[in-house]
């Protein structure tokens, strides 16, 4: 079964104290903005079949350089990080524009223990990433009971 794990959105704060502390006027309006704040990742699909797990992740204007991708310990990390600067000047008139923009997604996403790590495939086309990782049919994730004292 197949789990997102998104360490960068906000907590759900379910404790009433805490809630009415934050909507109070004691952080006023400053709270409210930064609750509302919309969260980057990039656009995440994920399918499973006998053979593979498959990923389709979209990052919109970015380059094959700019984009990585990690496995470690059963966790897939996807990471791009972008930045543009735009020069614009006229001699004659005696002014420079200078405009810089960043931008960085991180996603990781929890995969069970039958994936084939060293078999891992991924392509870029056109700003859509798309990952194959394979499963090992005859790997049985372990599983154990424990005794709870």
């Amino acid at each position: 079964m197949l789990a997102i794990y998104r360490p960068y959105r906000l907590p759900v704060l379910r404790t009433s104290f805490v809630n009415d502390l934050w909507d109070s006027g004691f952080f006023g309006d400053l709270w409210q903005g930064w609750r509302d704040l919309p969260v980057q990742e990039p656009k995440v699909e994920m399918t499973e079949n006998k053979k593979n797990y498959l990923i389709r992740a979209e990052f919109p204007g970015f380059h094959k350089d700019d984009i990585h991708a990690e496995w470690e310990d059963g966790v897939l990390t996807l990471y791009a990080e972008t930045r543009d600067e735009k020069w614009d000047q006229d001699e004659s008139e005696g002014w420079r524009s200078i405009e810089t923009s960043a931008g960085s997604y991180h996603r990781s996403i929890v995969l069970p223990d039958d994936v084939e790590a060293d078999k891992i495939q991924a392509t870029l086309k056109k700003g859509v990433l798309r990952l194959t990782l394979p499963r090992n049919p005859g790997k049985v994730p372990q599983t154990r009971e424990i005794e709870i004292q």
